[in-house]
């Protein structure tokens, strides 16, 4: 296209030319809006309401303000249409900076490649706006090509004295990345970055997040002193960016770095990463240090060693496996590794497999955690021939918990590579059975179970089409789930439906009447309002960003004045990720009857201790709410920040699946 053409022209001048270093001007576009002002309310509401023409109106309005407001918010919206993209476009050219800052940011979350002949042609020449340049250089990166990340590469006239240019430009990188627009080039740019320790904090982790979540090679030079950066690295970003990348090798000297590195670690996240990393090696490699591991003083990296020997565990060690499960490790831990034993046993040892599942059934019953249940249900799964069992325990338990687990235990045996291996020739009486069961489940319309029925049939809709002789009832379990409170359960249902007929029927839009209003008297506190979430493990206190997500905020604190999530827990737990919680039914499915809009402002996932909302997608929000472990920036505009940790990241930390929430108070 012409347009790209001269945008690639144009961007190539601008970013090489020499812009004024370090002295940089003050950018004077400070932009204050109080919460408490009507027509500061009015932009958010409509930023709510999702009225995009109503608020691309207040752009071309007299105070900064409320320009600065209608581009944060139309920075939240699932889409824009090519107007909206135009009129962000023209507020480049705003005379206050903070407001273009704004406009180029929403231009990013775009992802449309129209927005970069804007962006390009709004950089600014003079130096006096670095924090503008800052979030073109970014939004370059959310909208261009491998073009764009060429010319992002090439960027030579800054120096890291330069920070928000350097940092922009790492994360313009960092997000092209992500979109799948790399080059050797670009990879050298975030390593040297990564390396360089004068270079401050706000430029390497964006590098070492690039190392963390894109996979290139490394060639001998660099990955020398990458073993040497591990070494005497303090920053536990920076390690967890270098950890990823020597794990991928699989070459000895990055085992030997990280081996050395695992046994004098005291941060248990980066403990968990070099557990992680160890999938790149042979399993005999590192076997003592991951079984080593299981005893771990810090319950995540336990269960992290755990899942290692259920994915990468071998045939000759399944019976040590069993005897672990048996020795009396942590509680938690015992259905992992009974799994793991089940997983790689060897088809000939009956003795075993009879152990194993009398052990599994003495320990269901017996057992009070239904989370840890949901676990032997999975470990029970893997001897598929078990599959009338776990139905069984479906149909027989009352706990959404154990329902969901016995319906995605099923649906791991059907996506089984080696199904017809494994059941020979029965495997067709199996699979007729197994989609009876399926069809029952989805009638059902349950959330969690259908999901997983959904996805099922979804996955291997060529072997399954043939099981039923008519799709009807199909349609009619679509009509019965409720939406917005079963959107997940729909989708999965829905994607059955289409891939089994072979056709597309399209998702319906979900209401926007269902949208929850803001309640402004919650939200225009004299100061940010803080919560204290009450668990079995400590407390844990919030301070909520009412400026940044109005409607989550407010949405949380009537959920919470309620009382709603007194008694819920946190279902899902990855170790190193987040910890997640807060649902109706504690398995991770299922809403409430309304939805809350996504609100994404410029803002990172830059630490530790942030708190969002989940999410099946865009403005699906509901009550289920999620807590950092770590900096998680591929986030980034995609989830709701509303609150933050002020105190108890260790309890945080320590929560595992089933850790339950005794109540959230307002002090």
């Amino acid at each position: 296209m012409p347009y790209r053409l001269a945008a690639v022209l144009l961007l190539w001048a601008l970013l090489l030319a020499c812009i004024p270093p370090a002295d940089e001007e003050e950018e004077s576009a400070v932009v204050v809006a109080e919460l408490t002002d009507s027509l500061v309310q009015r932009v958010y509401e409509l930023q709510n309401e999702r009225a995009e023409d109503s608020l691309l109106a207040y752009l071309a309005h007299p105070e900064a303000r409320l320009r600065y407001l209608a581009a944060q918010g139309l920075a939240s919206f699932p889409a824009l249409s090519a107007g909206a993209v135009d009129s962000l476009g023209a507020t480049l050219r705003d005379p206050n900076a903070a407001v273009r800052t704004q406009a180029a940011y929403a231009l990013g979350q775009t992802g449309r490649p129209e927005a970069a002949a804007w962006l390009t042609a709004s950089f600014d020449r003079t130096g006096k706006y670095p924090t503008f340049n800052a979030a073109v250089l970014e939004a370059a990166g959310r909208t261009g090509d491998s073009t764009t990340v060429n010319l992002l590469t090439g960027i030579t006239t800054y120096t890291m004295r330069d920070t928000a240019l350097m940092a922009g430009r790492a994360w313009g990188l960092y997000y092209a990345g992500l979109n799948g627009n790399r080059s050797p080039a670009s990879d050298a740019v975030m390593v040297n970055t990564l390396l360089d320790r004068t270079a401050p904090a706000a430029v390497r982790h964006p590098a070492a997040h690039y190392l963390y979540r894109i996979e290139f090679p490394v060639d001998t030079a660099a990955e020398r002193k990458l073993h040497e950066q591990l070494r005497r690295e303090k920053d536990p970003v920076v390690s967890m960016g270098i950890i990823r990348t020597l794990g991928r090798s699989g070459l000895l000297p990055a085992r030997v770095s990280l081996l050395r590195y695992f046994e004098t670690s005291a941060d248990w996240r980066t403990r968990v990463e070099v557990l992680r990393a160890f999938e790149g090696f042979e399993y005999a490699a590192v076997r003592e240090s991951v079984i080593e591991a299981l005893r771990d003083r810090h319950p995540l990296v336990a269960r992290t060693a755990a899942e290692y020997l259920i994915r990468h565990g071998v045939t000759p060690d399944a019976p040590l496996y069993l005897q672990l499960a048996e020795s009396g490790l942590p509680h938690q831990l015992y259905p992992l590794l009974y799994r793991a034993a089940n997983r790689h046993l060897s088809p000939f040892l009956t003795d075993y497999r009879d152990r194993i599942a009398e052990g599994l059934r003495r320990a269901y019953q017996t057992e009070a955690d239904p989370y840890v249940k949901a676990d032997i249900l999975r470990a029970l799964g893997e001897f598929p021939w078990l599959y009338r069992e776990i139905y069984n325990h479906y149909v027989g338990s009352e706990s959404p918990v154990l329902r969901t687990a016995a319906a995605e235990t099923l649906q791991a045996i059907v996506e089984r590579e080696d199904f017809d291996q494994f059941f020979r020739w029965s495997s067709r009486r199996v699979r007729l059975e197994i989609a009876e069961q399926l069809r029952r489940i989805i009638e059902a319309g349950e959330a969690g179970p259908a999901y997983h029925a959904g996805q099922a049939l979804t996955n291997r809709a060529d072997t399954y089409r043939s099981a039923y002789a008519d799709f009807g009832w199909l349609d009619t379990a679509l009509d019965d789930l409720e939406l917005p409170r079963q959107i997940e359960t729909y989708r999965a249902v829905l994607g059955a439906r289409n891939a089994l007929l072979q056709s597309e029927v399209p998702e319906p839009a979900l209401a926007s009447g269902k949208a929850h209003p803001i309640d402004w008297s919650l939200v225009t506190t004299a100061t940010p309002p803080v919560v204290r979430i009450e668990t079995a493990e400590g407390a844990i206190r919030l301070r909520l960003w009412p400026a940044a997500a109005p409607a989550t905020v407010s949405s949380f604190l009537r959920l919470v004045r309620e009382g709603y999530y007194d008694g819920k827990v946190f279902h899902r737990v990855v170790p190193n990720f987040v910890a997640q919680g807060g649902g109706p039914r504690g398995d991770g499915f299922g809403s409430e009857d309304f939805i809350v809009r996504t609100e994404t402002p410029m803002l990172h996932w830059d630490r530790a201790g942030l708190v969002g909302m989940a999410s099946a997608g865009k403005d699906t929000e509901g009550v289920q709410f999620f807590i950092t472990h770590r900096p998680t920036p591929h986030l980034d505009g995609r989830f709701t920040i509303f609150a933050e940790v002020i105190e108890g990241q260790s309890v945080v930390d320590r929560l595992v699946p089933g850790s339950r929430i005794t109540r959230i108070t307002v002090p």
